[in-house]
């Protein structure tokens, strides 16, 4: 991650809120700052110019002018190791290259200081259950830890069907936990389940973006992300990969918590597989 926006993603919690959304304008679109003016960025994040050179100021340069030079500086001397496949580019070189975009969008996702692991594992021991919720191809992410947690008799669902997530979360206790992973927060039919999921006293959790999604109006303990995807369709599977990353780090940790009991029920749950197998 670029110098300048792992600090602005240290100190963003103790921002004030005028600043804060200046950086979160910045974190959402870091290529702004070289292309845009001042006044260009003031309406972008709906931001004065006068708070916008505070906050320049807090980051420890003169102006707007200063932080902007020296963002194009240090990007010139180290770029992004983030790289789009050309149609030149062989298998070995496809490969490589998705190696090691996928490691830097975890390393990036790691370093988002706000990011409740711990909170959000103690949660999920406490619960009765635990319910997933999302759409598209985040719902591929959240059914394979729906089906992870099932096999160490864990009582959750991971409904695909629009009209069964809602059913499931206006049926939800403060007892339970519900889950929604999404990409942007935007998703109306997720929003709207875990909006009745918290109605409903569950604790929510949201595996999203940093951005000023309605999602987060419901939701109880954040984990973000740090993949970006300005693709037509939003198909780079950055996303995915840091979707699941979280999950599965949440997953082990319960598996850890829970003793050795969880190898008694998954060696249960193989055999009565098992006994199926043609």
């Amino acid at each position: 991650m670029h110098e300048l926006l792992e600090k602005i993603t240290r100190l963003l919690p103790s921002l004030p809120r005028a600043e804060k959304t200046i950086a979160d304008a910045l974190l959402e679109d870091p290529e702004a700052i070289e292309r845009m003016t001042l006044a260009m960025i003031s309406r972008e994040s709906g931001a004065s110019e006068a708070s916008i050179i505070r906050f320049c100021r807090r980051m420890g340069y003169n102006g707007y002018t200063a932080l902007k030079e020296d963002f194009k500086l240090e990007n010139h001397r180290n770029p992004s190791s983030l790289v789009a496949i050309r149609a030149h580019d062989d298998m070995s070189v496809i490969l490589e290259k998705l190696y090691k975009n996928n490691m830097e969008v975890l390393s990036d996702t790691l370093a988002i200081v706000e990011n409740e692991y711990e909170r959000a594992l103690s949660v999920l021991l406490k619960a009765d259950s635990l319910h997933f919720f999302a759409v598209g191809d985040a719902y591929t992410a959240a059914k394979l830890s729906y089906i992870k947690f099932k096999r160490i008799g864990v009582s959750c669902s991971a409904e695909e069907d629009i009209m069964l997530q809602m059913v499931t979360a206006s049926n939800l206790t403060k007892n339970d936990v519900a889950i929604a992973v999404s990409y942007e927060g935007r998703s109306r039919n997720v929003v709207e389940a875990m909006r009745v999921a918290k109605q409903r006293g569950a604790t929510t959790i949201s595996i999203t973006r940093r951005d000023k999604s309605p999602l987060l109006d419901y939701t109880d303990i954040c984990l973000l992300v740090s993949a970006k995807d300005l693709t037509v369709g939003r198909d780079k599977i950055t996303r995915r990969i840091s979707d699941q990353f979280i999950l599965e780090a949440l997953y082990l940790g319960y598996e850890s918590r829970i003793g050795n009991n969880y190898r008694e029920r998954i060696r249960d749950t193989q055999k009565a597989i098992d006994t199926n197998k043609i």
